[in-house]
């Protein structure tokens, strides 16, 4: 596999879906409502690229999203490589990695993070009252309904997108295996 390059194409997808999900989120905000749909971001790179690489494309997509967002410098990124990190090192146990599990990998991770960014707001604002948590879980249901079908129009995105410049991706080490 020729992935010495991939790496910075998935980092560009990467924070293309970011900076489309921050368009998107502009154009709720009269409803009152976003969608937070950063797990997709995770799966790829941890299933395809080796460790130094995955450090280096993750790392430059969580910096990207963390100036969409109202977190501190390094929040996001270091989540997207928490998650990753649990992705390679489970990677063997997984088996076969189709899309459908791709994408309910991506549900999950974006489930984990969403948790993690509002126990994060909950601890800056010292909210807790019933709007904050009414409007959680409307970001919350919104965010993890929309997640995968992006997660699967993205994962093919990303796969055009290496293919279209001449990278061409195999399946993962796991789904050799199987």
């Amino acid at each position: 596999m020729r992935l010495e390059r991939a790496w910075i194409l998935i980092a560009a997808c990467n924070i293309l879906l970011l900076a489309l999900t921050a368009m998107v989120n502009d154009v709720l905000a009269g409803w009152s409502v976003s969608v937070f749909l950063a797990g997709p971001c995770i799966i790829v790179p941890a299933l395809y690229l080796e460790p130094k690489r995955l450090l280096a494309c993750l790392a430059i997509s969580g910096l990207a999203a963390d100036t969409m967002l109202p977190t501190p410098p390094g929040f996001l990124a270091s989540l997207l490589i928490a998650g990753a990190a649990l992705i390679v090192f489970t990677r063997a146990r997984l088996g076969a990695v189709r899309m459908a599990r791709q994408a309910g990998f991506a549900w999950l991770a974006n489930a984990a993070f969403f948790a993690a960014l509002t126990v994060w707001a909950m601890k800056q604002n010292h909210a807790g009252g019933t709007i904050f948590i009414e409007r959680t879980a409307v970001d919350f249901c919104l965010s993890q309904a929309a997640v995968i079908p992006i997660s699967l129009w993205f994962f093919d995105f990303q796969e055009s997108v290496l293919a279209f410049a001449g990278l061409t991706a195999r399946r993962p080490r796991s789904a050799e295996a199987s």
